[in-house]
Formats: C-alpha cells, sequence, structure tokens
C-alpha cells in the first residue's frame, strides 16, 4: 500500500487553514499523515496547532511560499512517504478529491507520477487553465500555452498537462528522488513554475483529473497589472525562469513587453490619481526587479 502525506503552507489565515485541515481529515481515501508548515503566522495559528495532536507542525522563519513547500516536500520526503499532496491554506478539497486522484490515475495504469486536481472558485464559474505546452520562445505570451480547462474534457479521466500551481500537485517519490525539492529562492510566484519544468524536463508525466476538486477560497483575482510588494518577485522571478528555461532572446524580449506594459499602468494609475508623486517610486521598483532578474539575483 502507497503512504500519502499531504503538506499545508499557511501564514495568518488560521479559518482557512482549520476548514482545509478539516477536510484532509475526512478525505474518502485516508492520508497517513498531514504537515503544516507555519511561516511563523501571528494569528493564533500556531496556538491553535499546538493543541492539534494528529498534525505533524513545523514552525519556520517566513520565508514565502516558496520556503514553505520546500520545508514540506523535503520533511516528507525524508519521512519516506510515496506520495506528497502539497497545497496552500486557502484551498479545501473536497473530501473525495484524493480518492479521485488516485481511482483515475489507476485506471490509467498509474503512468502519471504527478497529480493535479481541478481547482474551483468558490464564488465564481470561471476555469482554471492548466497549460499543456511551454512556451520559451514568443515573448507575447505566458510561460504555458495551450490550455487545458475542466470543460474540455469528454470522456477522459486525466488530461496530460506540463503546468500546475503549488495548489493541490500531488508527487510520486520517484518525481523528487530525479528532480530534487522546490527551489526556495523565489519566495512567492513562479517557484511552481520552476519545478513544473523542472519535472517536464525530468521526462515525468503530469495528469489533470477533473473529478477530483478543490475549492480556491479566496475571491477570484482583478484582472490587470497591481502595484504592490508582490510585483517585484512577479517581474524578478519571471525574468529568471526566462533565463533557465528559454534563451536570451526570449528573456530580454518578455522582459522589455511585460515591463514596457506595466511603466504604462503606472503612468494610468498616476492619471486616475491626478498625481505622479509615486511614479518615481514605482518605475524605480520594476528597475530594481529587472536588474535583479538578470543578475539571477536569488536570495540564498
Amino acid at each position: 500500500m502507497k503512504t500519502i502525506a499531504a503538506v499545508v503552507v499557511t501564514y495568518n489565515r488560521l479559518a482557512l487553514l482549520k476548514d482545509c485541515i478539516e477536510a484532509l481529515r475526512h478525505q474518502t481515501y485516508k492520508l497517513d499523515a498531514i504537515f503544516v508548515i507555519n511561516n511563523s503566522s501571528t494569528d493564533g495559528t500556531e496556538e491553535w496547532l499546538n493543541t492539534q495532536s494528529d498534525l505533524h507542525v513545523i514552525k519556520q522563519e517566513n520565508g514565502g511560499g516558496a520556503l514553505g513547500f520546500y520545508r514540506g516536500m523535503k520533511e516528507a520526503y525524508n519521512k519516506g512517504y510515496d506520495w506528497i499532496w502539497m497545497m496552500d491554506d486557502d484551498v479545501e478539497p473536497l473530501i473525495t478529491c484524493l480518492e479521485e486522484m488516485l481511482s483515475s490515475n489507476a485506471e490509467h495504469h498509474n503512468e502519471f507520477d504527478v497529480l493535479q486536481p481541478d481547482r474551483k472558485f468558490y464564488n465564481s464559474d470561471s476555469e482554471w487553465r492548466y497549460g499543456s505546452k511551454f512556451n520559451f520562445s514568443n515573448p507575447f505570451k505566458p510561460e504555458a500555452i495551450n490550455p487545458i480547462r475542466s470543460s474540455d474534457f469528454r470522456d477522459e479521466k486525466i488530461k496530460q498537462i506540463v503546468s500546475f500551481p503549488f495548489e493541490g500537485p500531488m508527487f510520486s517519490r520517484h518525481v523528487i528522488e530525479k528532480v530534487g525539492f522546490a527551489d526556495k529562492r523565489y519566495f512567492i510566484l513562479y517557484d511552481d513554475t520552476d519545478y513544473s519544468a523542472r519535472v517536464f524536463n525530468a521526462g515525468f508525466k503530469v495528469g489533470f483529473v477533473k473529478s477530483a476538486i478543490m475549492t480556491k477560497k479566496i475571491n477570484n483575482p482583478a484582472m490587470g497589472i497591481s502595484v504592490d510588494w508582490k510585483l517585484y518577485y512577479q517581474i524578478r522571478n519571471q525574468i529568471i525562469i526566462d533565463r533557465k528555461f528559454g534563451n536570451p532572446f526570449i528573456t530580454v524580449s518578455r522582459a522589455l513587453f511585460s515591463n514596457v506594459k506595466r511603466v504604462g499602468a503606472v503612468v494610468k494609475l498616476s492619471l486616475r490619481k491626478k498625481t505622479f508623486a509615486d511614479f518615481p517610486k514605482h518605475v524605480s521598483a520594476i528597475g530594481k526587479a529587472v536588474r535583479d532578474g538578470f543578475n539571477f539575483q536569488l536570495a540564498e
């Protein structure tokens, strides 16, 4: 019998974490262990976790989701589990989610070494798209293209994809043996893209399971460019991804195209606010992120 551990990374979202843990405890296919990586939460999460005797809790510095996924993957792998199921604290798998992934893979002779459930927004009918091909040649398209949605299924239970988020993927031990752990240096954003590309390059197959449902319990994000603290990591990490898996052309051209758009968005934001007081600060932040990306400035 294959052993399965779930890994949940959390930071200051206690109510969401509780729902996620309860859903994992009640899976119709019983988990062998649940690991919780607490990125130094300050909202009562630590106190609650201290009362939960069935959880493997690891508290660490807040190194973003990337450090959390790295640590959780490493802890579960070193404990010898055959499959490791990873997620953020803001998702809630239906109680049949794990069973559906395993049974669907079994019907395909267990040919998939990574299984991805279908995420559903709790407040929206919009479908998540999972890329079925990597793009490191066309700067006007994202890194993962030819998306597959749940509505694209006909009679299939699994469709092959290449790109997955760190919200629900389950990895065979063989994947981690060959590919290694998630890269903790990204902090947030693109750590999952990096791992997806590494899994693809290593020759493993990723299966998107339509009947395995996981609810995303935060609001559908607004479209467009946000000027906030996450923008630095988005710009820097995208350039680093192109440097790792693409070539000089895609790296330079995608950085130029995407960041000219961002500067334009900052201009529009300033016009809307009727002040350019923050314009130098925002443009400087974009410039720093671009520079650090081309310098491969990932913090150790």
